[in-house]
């Protein structure tokens, strides 16, 4: 399998997450490509078997949005069903608490775009809530946890 990694980080935060996803999903045998939001082509999701979406959560997910801004208006604007035949999963790293309801974001928006196969995969703790600096990275622990999670993506 061929999976596009699709993340935003500003602080990166996510982009460690991301990058354990991909070493899992390498591990697991498949390739990852790794693509920050601002250069994303959606015409080049054609050449993949699969989208992981890695998105901060941005403030607390209290607002039931949940997805970061730069992401979301990106998948928002997907053709109808142009996920219909891939696997989709979705990441999150909170600084605080919400993460969880960015990754179940994440799977309401795709399914939008015909998703049936939606993945939750997990969220950990970075960072300082409203913060301007880059704080506690993903603890060696979380890591581990989305290494596994891109390695059970591709079972």
């Amino acid at each position: 399998m061929k999976i596009m990694i699709l993340y935003y980080s500003k602080t990166g935060h996510t982009l460690e997450a991301a990058n354990a996803v991909a070493e899992g999903v390498r591990s697991a045998g498949s390739e990852a490509d790794l693509v920050d939001v601002k250069s994303f082509d959606p015409m080049a999701l054609a050449r993949f078997d699969g989208l992981i979406i890695g998105s901060p959560c941005w403030a607390g997910s209290i607002t039931g949005a949940g997805i970061a801004t730069p992401l979301a208006h990106p998948l928002k604007s997907l053709p109808a069903d142009c996920l219909k035949e891939k696997r989709v999963g979705g990441i999150s790293v909170h600084s605080a608490t919400g993460g969880a309801n960015t990754v179940k974001a994440l799977g309401k928006l795709l399914s939008r775009k015909g998703c049936v196969d939606y993945r939750p995969g997990p969220v950990a703790k970075a960072g300082l809530p409203f913060s301007p600096w880059k704080g506690p990275s993903v603890s060696a622990r979380d890591e581990e946890r989305f290494k596994t999670y891109g390695t059970e993506f591709i079972a």
